[in-house]
Protein backbone atom coordinates (compact mmCIF):
# COMPACT_ATOMS: atom_id res chain seq x y z
CA UNK A 1 0.00 0.00 0.00
CA UNK A 2 1.67 3.57 -1.26
CA UNK A 3 2.86 5.29 2.26
CA UNK A 4 0.99 8.30 0.75
CA UNK A 5 -2.14 6.68 2.75
CA UNK A 6 -0.50 7.18 5.62
CA UNK A 7 -1.46 10.52 7.85
CA UNK A 8 -0.19 11.73 10.96
CA UNK A 9 -2.80 13.71 13.26
CA UNK A 10 -3.23 14.99 16.65
CA UNK A 11 -6.87 12.63 18.23
CA UNK A 12 -8.84 15.91 19.82
CA UNK A 13 -11.13 13.62 21.34
CA UNK A 14 -13.18 10.65 21.56
CA UNK A 15 -16.34 10.69 19.40
CA UNK A 16 -19.64 8.21 20.39
CA UNK A 17 -18.33 5.09 19.24
CA UNK A 18 -15.18 5.02 20.94
CA UNK A 19 -13.48 6.54 17.73
CA UNK A 20 -10.52 9.08 18.17
CA UNK A 21 -11.26 12.01 16.14
CA UNK A 22 -8.54 13.72 14.81
CA UNK A 23 -8.27 16.43 11.48
CA UNK A 24 -5.74 16.71 8.71
CA UNK A 25 -4.38 20.20 7.75
CA UNK A 26 -7.17 20.67 5.15
CA UNK A 27 -9.81 20.14 8.07
CA UNK A 28 -10.80 16.71 7.03
CA UNK A 29 -12.05 14.31 10.15
CA UNK A 30 -10.28 10.86 10.88
CA UNK A 31 -12.03 8.72 12.42
CA UNK A 32 -9.20 5.89 14.31
CA UNK A 33 -9.70 3.29 16.88
CA UNK A 34 -7.78 2.26 20.25
CA UNK A 35 -6.40 6.16 20.72
CA UNK A 36 -6.69 8.42 23.36
CA UNK A 37 -7.29 12.23 23.37
CA UNK A 38 -3.98 14.63 22.89
CA UNK A 39 -1.99 11.43 21.36
CA UNK A 40 -0.21 12.47 18.39
CA UNK A 41 -0.66 9.21 16.13
CA UNK A 42 0.20 7.82 12.14
CA UNK A 43 -2.94 6.24 10.84
CA UNK A 44 -3.40 4.32 7.61
CA UNK A 45 -6.25 5.75 5.74
CA UNK A 46 -8.64 2.86 4.85
CA UNK A 47 -11.49 4.32 3.86
CA UNK A 48 -12.60 8.01 2.74
CA UNK A 49 -16.07 9.40 2.46
CA UNK A 50 -17.51 12.02 1.68
CA UNK A 51 -17.16 13.79 5.51
CA UNK A 52 -14.04 12.00 6.95
CA UNK A 53 -12.00 8.60 6.13
CA UNK A 54 -11.90 5.89 8.71
CA UNK A 55 -8.34 4.59 9.27
CA UNK A 56 -6.51 2.35 11.12
CA UNK A 57 -3.89 3.41 13.98
CA UNK A 58 -0.31 2.66 12.46
CA UNK A 59 2.17 4.27 14.95
CA UNK A 60 1.70 6.28 18.20
CA UNK A 61 3.98 8.98 18.12
CA UNK A 62 3.34 10.86 21.40
CA UNK A 63 0.97 8.52 23.78
CA UNK A 64 -1.12 10.08 26.64
CA UNK A 65 0.04 9.55 30.09
CA UNK A 66 -3.54 7.89 30.80
CA UNK A 67 -2.57 4.95 27.87
CA UNK A 68 -1.59 1.53 29.40
CA UNK A 69 -0.56 -1.87 27.93
CA UNK A 70 -4.12 -3.97 27.58
CA UNK A 71 -3.95 -6.71 29.89
CA UNK A 72 -5.63 -9.12 27.25
CA UNK A 73 -3.88 -10.85 24.43
CA UNK A 74 -6.32 -10.75 22.13
CA UNK A 75 -6.71 -6.71 22.42
CA UNK A 76 -6.99 -5.35 18.57
CA UNK A 77 -8.16 -8.67 17.14
CA UNK A 78 -11.28 -9.26 19.19
CA UNK A 79 -13.95 -6.70 18.78
CA UNK A 80 -15.42 -6.86 22.43
CA UNK A 81 -13.14 -4.41 23.83
CA UNK A 82 -12.12 -0.82 22.61
CA UNK A 83 -10.82 1.14 25.68
CA UNK A 84 -8.17 -1.48 27.49
CA UNK A 85 -5.36 0.70 26.57
CA UNK A 86 -6.77 3.55 28.81
CA UNK A 87 -6.44 3.92 32.63
CA UNK A 88 -9.67 3.02 34.33
CA UNK A 89 -10.28 6.17 35.79
CA UNK A 90 -9.24 7.51 32.12
CA UNK A 91 -12.23 5.59 30.93
CA UNK A 92 -14.83 6.70 33.23
CA UNK A 93 -14.15 10.62 32.55
CA UNK A 94 -14.27 9.28 28.65
CA UNK A 95 -17.24 8.07 28.35
CA UNK A 96 -18.88 11.48 30.43
CA UNK A 97 -17.26 13.58 27.87
CA UNK A 98 -19.02 11.12 24.91
CA UNK A 99 -22.30 11.49 27.30
CA UNK A 100 -21.90 15.69 27.29
CA UNK A 101 -20.88 15.94 23.59
CA UNK A 102 -23.73 13.23 22.45
CA UNK A 103 -26.44 15.91 24.06
CA UNK A 104 -24.87 19.17 23.33
CA UNK A 105 -24.94 18.26 19.80
CA UNK A 106 -28.52 16.94 19.73
CA UNK A 107 -29.75 19.72 21.73
CA UNK A 108 -27.69 22.71 21.15
CA UNK A 109 -28.14 25.01 24.32
CA UNK A 110 -30.32 23.24 25.72
CA UNK A 111 -28.00 21.15 27.33
CA UNK A 112 -25.19 24.17 27.91
CA UNK A 113 -22.77 22.83 30.94
CA UNK A 114 -24.71 25.59 33.10
CA UNK A 115 -27.93 24.16 32.56
CA UNK A 116 -26.85 20.68 33.26
CA UNK A 117 -26.15 18.90 36.56
CA UNK A 118 -23.60 16.36 34.85
CA UNK A 119 -21.86 13.94 37.68
CA UNK A 120 -19.18 11.64 37.66
CA UNK A 121 -19.42 8.32 35.73
CA UNK A 122 -20.24 5.93 38.49
CA UNK A 123 -17.69 3.22 38.62
CA UNK A 124 -18.02 -0.35 38.64
CA UNK A 125 -16.74 -2.43 41.29
CA UNK A 126 -15.16 -4.90 38.80
CA UNK A 127 -12.60 -3.66 36.23
CA UNK A 128 -12.78 -6.95 34.57
CA UNK A 129 -14.40 -10.35 35.12
CA UNK A 130 -17.97 -8.98 35.66
CA UNK A 131 -19.79 -10.66 32.60
CA UNK A 132 -22.53 -12.86 33.63
CA UNK A 133 -23.12 -14.28 29.96
CA UNK A 134 -21.29 -14.52 26.76
CA UNK A 135 -22.17 -15.28 23.61
CA UNK A 136 -19.25 -16.70 20.90
CA UNK A 137 -20.25 -17.37 17.15
CA UNK A 138 -19.27 -20.09 15.27
CA UNK A 139 -18.40 -20.83 11.81
CA UNK A 140 -19.03 -23.48 9.02
CA UNK A 141 -15.90 -25.62 10.46
CA UNK A 142 -17.14 -25.52 13.81
CA UNK A 143 -14.32 -22.57 14.98
CA UNK A 144 -16.03 -20.74 17.67
CA UNK A 145 -14.73 -16.90 19.22
CA UNK A 146 -16.14 -13.87 19.12
CA UNK A 147 -16.21 -11.69 15.81
CA UNK A 148 -13.17 -8.84 14.70
CA UNK A 149 -13.50 -5.37 15.03
CA UNK A 150 -16.42 -4.15 12.02
CA UNK A 151 -16.68 -7.57 10.07
CA UNK A 152 -17.79 -11.37 10.33
CA UNK A 153 -13.91 -12.86 10.71
CA UNK A 154 -14.16 -14.91 13.68
CA UNK A 155 -11.09 -14.16 16.27
CA UNK A 156 -10.78 -17.97 17.92
CA UNK A 157 -10.92 -17.34 22.07
CA UNK A 158 -10.52 -19.21 25.07
CA UNK A 159 -10.27 -17.38 27.58
CA UNK A 160 -12.74 -13.30 28.22
CA UNK A 161 -11.30 -11.55 30.64
CA UNK A 162 -14.83 -9.76 30.93
CA UNK A 163 -16.15 -12.64 31.41
CA UNK A 164 -16.87 -14.19 35.33
CA UNK A 165 -14.42 -16.56 36.59
CA UNK A 166 -16.78 -19.29 36.43
CA UNK A 167 -17.43 -18.69 32.57
CA UNK A 168 -13.84 -18.27 31.71
CA UNK A 169 -13.94 -22.23 33.79
CA UNK A 170 -16.70 -23.62 31.46
CA UNK A 171 -14.91 -22.10 28.03
CA UNK A 172 -11.62 -23.90 28.91
CA UNK A 173 -12.55 -27.08 29.15
CA UNK A 174 -14.39 -26.85 25.85
CA UNK A 175 -11.09 -26.98 23.90
CA UNK A 176 -9.91 -29.92 24.78
CA UNK A 177 -13.54 -31.56 25.13
CA UNK A 178 -14.67 -34.13 22.30
CA UNK A 179 -17.86 -34.10 23.09
CA UNK A 180 -18.46 -29.79 22.48
CA UNK A 181 -16.74 -30.53 19.31
CA UNK A 182 -19.00 -32.89 18.20
CA UNK A 183 -22.23 -30.07 19.17
CA UNK A 184 -20.47 -26.81 18.22
CA UNK A 185 -20.43 -28.18 14.35
CA UNK A 186 -24.24 -28.03 14.34
CA UNK A 187 -24.56 -24.28 16.21
CA UNK A 188 -24.32 -20.92 14.46
CA UNK A 189 -23.45 -19.33 18.16
CA UNK A 190 -23.45 -20.59 21.67
CA UNK A 191 -24.09 -18.56 25.15
CA UNK A 192 -22.44 -19.52 28.82
CA UNK A 193 -24.82 -17.79 31.26
CA UNK A 194 -23.84 -17.44 34.87
CA UNK A 195 -26.64 -18.35 36.94
CA UNK A 196 -25.74 -16.62 40.46
CA UNK A 197 -28.71 -18.08 42.75
CA UNK A 198 -27.10 -21.45 42.04
CA UNK A 199 -23.46 -20.66 41.30
CA UNK A 200 -23.40 -23.05 38.18
CA UNK A 201 -23.48 -22.36 34.22
CA UNK A 202 -26.42 -22.89 31.11
CA UNK A 203 -25.38 -23.40 27.83
CA UNK A 204 -27.72 -22.24 25.16
CA UNK A 205 -26.63 -23.58 21.50
CA UNK A 206 -28.36 -22.15 18.65
CA UNK A 207 -28.35 -25.39 16.45
CA UNK A 208 -29.04 -24.99 13.17
CA UNK A 209 -30.76 -28.02 12.44
CA UNK A 210 -33.18 -30.14 14.46
CA UNK A 211 -31.56 -32.75 17.35
CA UNK A 212 -31.14 -35.89 17.29
CA UNK A 213 -30.32 -38.82 19.59
CA UNK A 214 -26.86 -38.31 19.27
CA UNK A 215 -26.91 -34.84 19.98
CA UNK A 216 -28.53 -36.08 23.48
CA UNK A 217 -25.63 -38.16 24.09
CA UNK A 218 -22.90 -35.53 23.66
CA UNK A 219 -24.67 -33.25 25.39
CA UNK A 220 -25.41 -35.67 28.58
CA UNK A 221 -21.41 -36.50 28.27
CA UNK A 222 -20.74 -32.62 28.09
CA UNK A 223 -22.50 -32.06 31.46
CA UNK A 224 -20.53 -34.82 32.89
CA UNK A 225 -17.00 -34.06 32.08
CA UNK A 226 -17.25 -30.31 32.51
CA UNK A 227 -17.02 -28.65 35.72
CA UNK A 228 -19.66 -26.02 36.69
CA UNK A 229 -21.85 -26.64 33.64
CA UNK A 230 -24.77 -28.30 35.13
CA UNK A 231 -27.66 -27.31 32.06
CA UNK A 232 -27.45 -27.38 28.26
CA UNK A 233 -30.57 -25.92 26.35
CA UNK A 234 -30.80 -26.02 22.07
CA UNK A 235 -32.16 -23.18 20.49
CA UNK A 236 -33.69 -24.28 17.03
CA UNK A 237 -35.42 -21.95 14.42
CA UNK A 238 -38.50 -23.04 13.81
CA UNK A 239 -39.34 -25.63 16.55
CA UNK A 240 -38.09 -23.94 19.98
CA UNK A 241 -36.27 -24.78 23.03
CA UNK A 242 -34.86 -28.56 23.27
CA UNK A 243 -33.93 -30.01 26.62
CA UNK A 244 -31.30 -32.52 25.09
CA UNK A 245 -30.98 -34.18 28.84
CA UNK A 246 -34.77 -35.19 29.05
CA UNK A 247 -34.67 -35.27 24.91
CA UNK A 248 -37.51 -33.08 24.68
CA UNK A 249 -38.97 -29.78 23.66
CA UNK A 250 -39.50 -27.73 26.61
CA UNK A 251 -42.33 -24.65 26.44
CA UNK A 252 -40.56 -22.36 29.11
CA UNK A 253 -36.70 -21.98 29.61
CA UNK A 254 -35.50 -22.61 33.05
CA UNK A 255 -34.96 -19.08 35.71
CA UNK A 256 -32.16 -18.10 36.55
CA UNK A 257 -32.16 -16.49 39.96
CA UNK A 258 -30.09 -13.57 42.27
CA UNK A 259 -30.86 -12.33 45.66
CA UNK A 260 -31.02 -8.63 45.65
CA UNK A 261 -29.76 -7.57 49.36
CA UNK A 262 -29.31 -3.47 49.10
CA UNK A 263 -29.33 -1.35 52.26
CA UNK A 264 -31.81 0.74 50.48
CA UNK A 265 -34.23 -2.25 50.61
CA UNK A 266 -36.75 -3.09 53.41
CA UNK A 267 -36.44 -6.97 52.41
CA UNK A 268 -34.27 -8.96 50.66
CA UNK A 269 -35.40 -9.50 46.78
CA UNK A 270 -35.26 -12.89 45.02
CA UNK A 271 -35.19 -11.65 41.30
CA UNK A 272 -35.45 -14.40 38.35
CA UNK A 273 -35.57 -14.16 34.48
CA UNK A 274 -35.73 -17.13 31.85
CA UNK A 275 -32.57 -18.43 30.03
CA UNK A 276 -32.19 -16.37 27.25
CA UNK A 277 -34.02 -13.15 28.56
CA UNK A 278 -32.80 -9.81 29.05
CA UNK A 279 -30.68 -9.08 32.02
CA UNK A 280 -27.78 -6.85 33.01
CA UNK A 281 -24.80 -8.47 32.01
CA UNK A 282 -22.77 -6.59 35.13
CA UNK A 283 -25.17 -7.93 38.15
CA UNK A 284 -22.66 -5.89 40.43
CA UNK A 285 -22.67 -2.73 38.29
CA UNK A 286 -27.01 -3.45 38.36
CA UNK A 287 -27.35 -2.98 41.87
CA UNK A 288 -25.73 0.40 41.61
CA UNK A 289 -27.87 1.37 39.38
CA UNK A 290 -30.92 0.24 41.08
CA UNK A 291 -29.77 2.34 44.39
CA UNK A 292 -29.47 5.22 42.24
CA UNK A 293 -33.13 5.02 40.74
CA UNK A 294 -34.56 4.22 44.33
CA UNK A 295 -32.57 7.73 45.16
CA UNK A 296 -34.16 9.70 42.37
CA UNK A 297 -37.53 7.84 43.13
CA UNK A 298 -37.03 8.65 46.77
CA UNK A 299 -36.66 12.46 45.93
CA UNK A 300 -40.03 13.46 44.30
CA UNK A 301 -43.66 12.18 44.54
CA UNK A 302 -43.95 8.42 43.99
CA UNK A 303 -47.16 6.91 45.54
CA UNK A 304 -47.85 6.01 41.48
CA UNK A 305 -44.98 4.67 39.62
CA UNK A 306 -45.09 3.75 35.90
CA UNK A 307 -42.30 1.45 34.85
CA UNK A 308 -41.78 1.25 30.89
CA UNK A 309 -40.15 -1.46 29.00
CA UNK A 310 -40.00 -3.11 32.64
CA UNK A 311 -38.59 -6.31 31.90
CA UNK A 312 -38.24 -9.02 34.29
CA UNK A 313 -39.16 -6.20 37.23
CA UNK A 314 -35.57 -4.97 38.01
CA UNK A 315 -36.51 -1.79 38.75
CA UNK A 316 -40.32 -2.44 39.83
CA UNK A 317 -39.96 -4.43 42.09
CA UNK A 318 -37.06 -2.72 44.68
CA UNK A 319 -39.31 0.26 44.12
CA UNK A 320 -42.51 -1.38 45.19
CA UNK A 321 -40.98 -1.01 48.29
CA UNK A 322 -41.50 2.64 48.90
CA UNK A 323 -44.05 3.02 46.95
CA UNK A 324 -47.74 3.22 46.97
CA UNK A 325 -48.37 1.05 43.37
CA UNK A 326 -46.04 0.35 40.33
CA UNK A 327 -47.19 -0.78 36.70
CA UNK A 328 -44.90 -2.22 34.88
CA UNK A 329 -45.45 -2.70 30.98
CA UNK A 330 -43.49 -4.87 28.40
CA UNK A 331 -44.24 -6.59 25.49
CA UNK A 332 -41.68 -9.16 25.89
CA UNK A 333 -43.47 -12.45 26.97
CA UNK A 334 -40.56 -13.98 28.67
CA UNK A 335 -40.18 -10.54 30.52
CA UNK A 336 -43.93 -10.65 31.61
CA UNK A 337 -44.12 -13.92 32.79
CA UNK A 338 -40.51 -13.45 35.01
CA UNK A 339 -42.19 -10.14 36.44
CA UNK A 340 -45.05 -12.18 37.80
CA UNK A 341 -43.32 -14.83 38.68
CA UNK A 342 -41.24 -12.37 40.84
CA UNK A 343 -44.07 -10.60 42.36
CA UNK A 344 -45.36 -14.30 43.53
CA UNK A 345 -42.20 -15.23 44.72
CA UNK A 346 -41.50 -11.91 47.14
CA UNK A 347 -45.08 -11.74 47.97
CA UNK A 348 -45.40 -8.26 46.81
CA UNK A 349 -49.13 -6.65 46.52
CA UNK A 350 -48.32 -3.21 45.19
CA UNK A 351 -46.72 -4.16 41.29
CA UNK A 352 -48.72 -4.94 38.77
CA UNK A 353 -47.44 -6.35 34.92
CA UNK A 354 -49.25 -5.97 31.54
CA UNK A 355 -47.44 -7.26 28.23
CA UNK A 356 -48.48 -4.84 25.39
CA UNK A 357 -46.37 -3.11 23.10
CA UNK A 358 -45.22 -0.14 25.15
CA UNK A 359 -46.98 2.56 22.81
CA UNK A 360 -50.24 0.80 22.79
CA UNK A 361 -50.17 0.41 26.96
CA UNK A 362 -49.27 4.40 26.96
CA UNK A 363 -51.79 5.56 24.69
CA UNK A 364 -54.21 3.05 27.21
CA UNK A 365 -53.14 4.67 29.78
CA UNK A 366 -54.26 8.50 28.70
CA UNK A 367 -57.13 7.19 27.14
CA UNK A 368 -58.31 6.12 30.44
CA UNK A 369 -57.14 8.82 32.42
CA UNK A 370 -54.58 7.55 34.25
CA UNK A 371 -51.47 9.24 35.88
CA UNK A 372 -48.56 8.75 37.52
CA UNK A 373 -46.16 10.35 40.19
CA UNK A 374 -43.19 9.18 38.59
CA UNK A 375 -42.42 7.24 35.12
CA UNK A 376 -39.36 5.28 34.94
CA UNK A 377 -38.55 3.80 31.21
CA UNK A 378 -35.43 1.41 30.35
CA UNK A 379 -35.77 1.47 26.71
CA UNK A 380 -33.47 -0.41 24.43
CA UNK A 381 -30.72 1.31 22.00
CA UNK A 382 -33.36 2.53 19.49
CA UNK A 383 -34.27 4.51 22.34
CA UNK A 384 -38.11 5.57 22.89
CA UNK A 385 -39.19 7.94 19.93
CA UNK A 386 -42.69 6.25 19.53
CA UNK A 387 -43.51 7.60 23.22
CA UNK A 388 -41.81 10.19 24.74
CA UNK A 389 -44.00 13.36 23.24
CA UNK A 390 -46.85 11.35 24.92
CA UNK A 391 -45.10 11.40 28.23
CA UNK A 392 -46.37 14.52 29.52
CA UNK A 393 -49.67 13.53 28.88
CA UNK A 394 -49.57 11.18 32.04
CA UNK A 395 -48.95 14.04 34.55
CA UNK A 396 -45.40 12.49 35.85
CA UNK A 397 -43.92 15.18 38.68
CA UNK A 398 -40.41 13.22 37.57
CA UNK A 399 -39.23 11.15 34.39
CA UNK A 400 -36.41 8.89 35.23
CA UNK A 401 -34.92 7.75 31.57
CA UNK A 402 -32.66 4.68 31.68
CA UNK A 403 -30.36 4.83 28.51
CA UNK A 404 -27.76 2.28 27.39
CA UNK A 405 -27.44 4.42 23.96
CA UNK A 406 -26.64 8.37 24.25
CA UNK A 407 -27.59 9.26 20.68
CA UNK A 408 -31.07 8.38 21.21
CA UNK A 409 -30.75 9.68 25.08
CA UNK A 410 -30.29 13.21 23.57
CA UNK A 411 -33.12 12.53 20.94
CA UNK A 412 -35.90 12.39 23.16
CA UNK A 413 -34.58 14.38 25.95
CA UNK A 414 -34.75 17.25 22.73
CA UNK A 415 -38.12 16.27 22.60
CA UNK A 416 -38.83 16.33 26.68
CA UNK A 417 -37.17 19.11 27.61
CA UNK A 418 -39.65 21.89 25.49
CA UNK A 419 -42.63 19.84 27.28
CA UNK A 420 -42.19 21.54 30.33
CA UNK A 421 -39.54 19.23 31.87
CA UNK A 422 -36.13 20.40 32.90
CA UNK A 423 -32.87 17.85 33.47
CA UNK A 424 -32.22 17.86 36.95
CA UNK A 425 -29.28 15.17 37.08
CA UNK A 426 -27.57 13.13 34.80
CA UNK A 427 -25.24 10.36 35.41
CA UNK A 428 -22.85 8.34 33.25
CA UNK A 429 -23.19 4.54 34.65
CA UNK A 430 -19.93 2.36 33.71
CA UNK A 431 -21.74 -1.12 33.15
CA UNK A 432 -19.19 -2.48 30.75
CA UNK A 433 -15.44 -1.30 31.47
CA UNK A 434 -13.14 -1.77 28.75
CA UNK A 435 -15.66 -0.76 25.93
CA UNK A 436 -17.56 2.82 24.76
CA UNK A 437 -20.22 1.26 25.90
CA UNK A 438 -22.43 2.58 29.12
CA UNK A 439 -25.59 2.94 30.56
CA UNK A 440 -26.48 6.63 32.03
CA UNK A 441 -29.52 7.60 33.75
CA UNK A 442 -31.51 10.84 33.60
CA UNK A 443 -33.73 12.64 35.89
CA UNK A 444 -36.80 15.12 34.68
CA UNK A 445 -38.60 17.26 37.15
CA UNK A 446 -41.67 18.74 35.57
CA UNK A 447 -41.28 22.81 35.71
CA UNK A 448 -44.97 23.77 33.75
CA UNK A 449 -48.36 22.34 35.15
Amino acid sequence: MSSKTLHTVLIEKLAPGGLGLGRLAGGMVVLVRYVLPGERVVVRERNRKKDFISATLHEILTPSPDRINPPCPLYGHCGGCDLQHATYNAQLLLKKEILAESLQRAAGDIFSDHKISMHSALASSEEFGYRQRIRLQVDEEGQYGFFRTGSHVLQAVSKCLLAGDTLNTVLQQLQSNDSFTGLVKQCNAFELLFNPGSNDTLMLLHFRRKPRPRDSFLATDLVNDTTGLSTILMQVEGYGLYDPLSQSFVSKPPHLSQTLSMGKLQADLKLTWEAGGFCQVNLGQNKNLISLVLEMVKGGPHNRVLDLYCGYGNFSLPVAQIAGKVVGIDSQNAAIRSGKRNVMLNGVHNCHFEKVQVEAGVRSLIAADETFNTVILDPPRQGAAAIVSMLPDLGAEQIIYISCNPATLARDLAILCPQGYTLSYLVPVDMFPQTHHMESVALLKRTIQ
